[in-house]
């Protein structure tokens, strides 16, 4: 079991730091020190090192694998404190406040100079932007609209395709984008330096947004745009006719939404609030930590924590196949389809039409996906791909005539005291194997060619089950295969016992180890050795038993009934 999630979050709530301080100790956004607490990311040496001076510990206690770790008390005799004697309910604190400045009228003065300068100070920080890291992930890198398609390239810089009409796809010269938003007629750009760029925008809300500093997140509905800072203060501008921009100035926020014509926030505690008007946003309070939303006309879809999606609908439509998805990073949803993406690349989509499925299917190497009202879009970090309505050319219609390779077959398993290992037969064609166990959020290993795999078993739970999957990697005029899963329930394997023949234990030494295993002592019988059988030495040794060469496992050990043979000791008189 991995400690130190929990160790941090020990240490965190002693000293009674708030995740976003220990953020910026660390230099990083405050989602990814959650994720340290959480165990889903693993914190760098160089991180531990900045710890263990803030804890006042040896590098050692946070390293070690145990949730033990050494709690000082906050020393307050370095502070300077006024100590105030106790009074009596006749004589009220402002009566010796009085007594105080008449007789201290000096030093009185210098007190009210300082409170009022540590008052102006605590105003002024508490206006002034903590540093923050900008965060680039995958899935902000496409955005679309009804009419639009905007992409980031490798190079942090954006693109687009479809229609111009309001200039939305025109001037996108950020060479330093980490996340784009596609509205209705306007796109938005998230830079580095916390920056937000604009194409299409009216000059209002525009130049509103040109003063926003500090940008950590950002999303835009049809006709608004909401943004959070690094001191967790939410930022809202454009139509606000059906409540989009009502959580404007709300404060202690690390992730925004936005849905057509309404918002969602997300707190440094997981906990979601919203306003506007969109489709299930009775539900939303229900949910927390989410990991990411997609909504349309007809449907929201949310991301969980655990990587599946719950999915609520306007109308009797269910979804139950997209809701049994599991392992997905990103999720898009149509007025009449959802789709989720895998963290292989693979595209999923629910939809009541078999050829856009099927060419969905044919998508590798996915790393952002959304959706219009009529049309998905997936993106591999270097082309644009596309089913459904394409009206404005957002998308170049290209039939894909790769081939997919096929599923691993004979795949294996074995359990030992330390790991699980893994072996299978490949398949012709294939560039190499993504092989993975849902261990916590998943471990995954990447091989060249078929080979045994082996994935540490610390952190697994007996009795719980686990799924291996395996999919083979195409390259050139083949696509990935579908994912080879194997299902399997994880027992503990039983301690072995080895006897090596030749060891002459003496039959104390013998008997003492059969009885520390649990061996019922009436299930063994010694025979004494034959007349040249002689002890070298006054001590009786084991010359050999039923138990010689051969490796058991405890249970097979206690079932089995065991004879061994010992020296004979020869008196002198004998001799």
């Amino acid at each position: 079991m991995n400690y130190l999630p929990s160790k941090l979050t020990k240490l965190r709530k002693h000293y009674n730091y708030s995740q976003s301080y220990l953020a910026e100790i660390l230099g990083v956004d405050t989602l990814e020190y959650m994720n340290y607490e959480n165990g889903s990311k693993m914190i760098d040496y160089e991180q531990m090192k900045k710890l263990a001076t803030l804890y006042h510990i040896d590098l050692v206690e946070v390293f070690r694998n145990s949730d033990e770790v050494t709690l000082y008390e906050v020393n307050k005799a370095d502070t300077d404190e006024i100590n105030i004697e106790y009074f009596t309910a006749e004589e009220t604190f402002f009566d010796r406040l009085k007594e105080f400045y008449q007789h201290n009228k000096v030093a009185s003065s210098i007190i009210a100079f300082l409170l009022v300068t540590i008052i102006a100070l605590s105003v002024v920080l508490k206006n002034t932007a903590r540093p923050f890291t900008a965060v680039k992930e995958n899935i902000n890198r496409l955005s679309v609209s009804e009419t639009t398609v905007v992409y980031i390239d490798d190079y942090s810089g954006v693109n687009g395709s479809g229609s111009n009409t309001n200039g939305e796809l025109s001037n996108l010269t950020s060479s330093q984008a980490i996340k784009v938003c596609e509205g209705e007629g306007f796109t938005i750009i998230l830079n580095e330096d916390g920056t937000l760029s604009s194409a299409g925008l009216i000059s209002k809300y525009a130049d509103e947004i040109a003063d926003w500093k500090n940008i950590v997140d950002v999303a835009a509905g049809n006709a608004h745009i909401i943004a959070v800072d690094s001191n967790g203060r939410v930022r809202c501008t454009g139509d606000n006719t059906g409540g989009a921009c009502d959580l404007a100035g709300t404060g202690n926020i690390r992730k925004v939404y936005a849905t057509a014509n309404g918002s969602i926030v997300m707190d440094e505690d997981g906990v979601l609030q919203y306003c506007g008007n969109f489709i299930g946003s009775s539900s939303i309070r229900n949910y927390y930590n989410i990991l990411d939303l997609d909504s349309s006309e007809n449907i929201l879809a949310i991301l969980n924590n655990d990587h599946t999606i719950d999915v609520y609908t306007k109308n009797a439509l269910n979804y139950l196949e997209a809701e049994s998805w599991d392992d997905i990073n990103d999720v898009a949803c149509g007025d009449s389809f959802v789709a989720g993406l895998d963290r292989y690349g693979k595209v999923h989509i629910e939809i009541d039409n078999d050829s856009i499925k099927k060419e969905v299917e044919m998508w590798s190497n996915i790393i952002a996906i959304d959706a219009g009202s009529d049309y998905l879009i997936g993106f591999d970090g270097v082309s644009i791909y596309g089913v459904g309505n394409n009206s404005y050319n957002q998308f170049k219609k290209e039939e894909l005539v790769k081939q997919k390779l096929d599923m691993v077959s004979d795949v294996e398993y074995g359990i030992d005291e330390r790991y699980i290992s893994v072996q299978f037969k490949g398949v012709s064609n294939a560039s190499g194997y993504i092989v993975s166990i849902d261990i916590g959020i998943g471990v995954q290993r990447r091989l060249e060619k078929e080979e045994v795999v082996k994935f540490e078993t610390e952190g697994m739970t007996e009795g719980k089950n686990y799924t291996i999957t395996i999919i083979s990697v195409g390259e050139g005029d083949y696509v990935d295969s579908d994912p080879y899963k194997k299902n399997f329930t994880y027992e503990k394997p039983e301690n072995t016992y080895t006897f090596k023949e030749g060891e002459n234990p003496s039959e104390k030494e013998f008997l003492e180890r059969l009885s520390e295993i649990g061996v019922d002592m009436n299930r063994v019988t010694g025979h004494e050795g034959a007349e040249d059988d002689i002890c070298a030495g006054d001590t009786v040794t084991v010359s050999s038993s039923s138990l010689d060469g051969k490796t058991l496992s405890r249970s097979e050990l206690l079932a089995s009934d065991i004879e061994y043979t010992y020296c004979r000791i020869i008196d002198n008189e004998e001799e």
